[in-house]
């Protein structure tokens, strides 16, 4: 017995009439009544009592009418469940951190999703050793983070492009006009800096530890908003990736001596299926990285 053939069965049981069932399943009477005589004839059951033009379900037909509503239950709940499925696969999770959110969401929203209305992007603002964990355990599809050169098992990283990492002081601040800026002087400023789980200042911590420098560190803050605060107020300078201040206004990058960089990685499970929507995803991700100069609104760069 198909599937159509149990549905033609179930339906001729509810209404216990062959032309209001036919007419129902928009089919010919003629093909109803040779479904159920076929169903009848492979059961080797009398599954109705044919009275004129009516039909009353026999003590068999009950009993084979419970056994079918039952499958069909089951076989529509899976039929919901792979439709659940497909619907997720138009969701893609990412995990921008704060230093790449404000240069690569508005562009995501801006120009990706209007192309691509059947995608739906869930995207946090995670910092970046916490961005990384996540892809690991599976509650994103993929991050973007600012990568420091130190893997985490199960994970692939695909590089795209470095950056620098800056000095960054106020315009009116002495050390504005300068060209460069020696990381052992920068160490001897009360600095503001990112929380520990940043990679940036996790990079600037070895680079520290690797010249027997330490920093001055006024506040670390998880937050990169009040940084920009911070440094809006002139409370006092920081050290932050390139692009966290590409849409900062009045503030002036410095880059060091010895030149201090990040790469920017896509970050995705290693041994996992990548489907076509995040693909789509990461394929943009990838050429806004690559072709697009971060814009500066009144940053000065030296």
């Amino acid at each position: 017995m198909t599937l159509l053939q149990m549905r033609y069965f179930l339906t001729v049981c509810r209404l216990q009439n062959i032309t209001h069932a036919a007419a129902e399943l928009h089919i010919a009477q003629s093909t109803l009544s040779q479904a159920i005589q076929t169903i009848e004839k492979e059961t080797g059951l009398n599954l109705f009592i044919r009275r004129g033009r009516s039909i009353l379900i026999s003590q068999d037909g009950n009993r084979l009418e419970q056994k079918v509503s039952a499958l069909l239950r089951e076989v529509d709940a899976f039929d919901e469940d792979v439709r659940e499925m497909a619907r997720q696969h138009g969701k893609v999770r990412l995990a921008i951190p704060q230093q790449m959110a404000s240069f690569m969401i508005p562009r995501l929203l801006k120009d990706f999703c209007p192309k691509h209305p059947e995608i739906r992007l869930d995207m946090i603002e995670p910092a970046g050793i916490a961005s990384a964990h996540l892809v690991r355990e599976e509650k994103v599809d993929a991050a973007l983070v600012n990568y420091d050169g130190e893997p985490l098992p199960d994970l692939h990283y695909q590089r795209i492009t470095a950056r620098p990492v800056k000095f960054v002081v106020w315009n009116e601040h002495p050390l504005a006009a300068r060209a460069s800026i020696s990381l052992a002087e920068a160490a001897q400023i009360p600095l503001v800096l990112p929380s520990e789980n940043f990679f940036v200042t996790r990079l600037l911590t070895r680079a520290a530890a690797a010249r027997h420098l330490s920093f001055n560190v006024l506040y670390y803050s998880p937050h990169l908003s009040t940084l920009h605060s911070l440094l809006r107020t002139h409370t006092a300078p920081s050290i932050l990736f390139e692009q966290a201040i590409a849409s900062l206004k009045d503030v002036t990058a410095v880059p060091f001596d010895e030149p201090l960089s990040l790469t920017s990685c896509l970050i995705t499970k290693k041994n996992r299926q990548i489907p076509k929507d995040l693909r789509l995803v990461l394929k943009f991700i990838r050429e806004q990285l690559t072709n697009a100069a971060p814009p500066l609104h009144g940053m000065k760069q030296n």
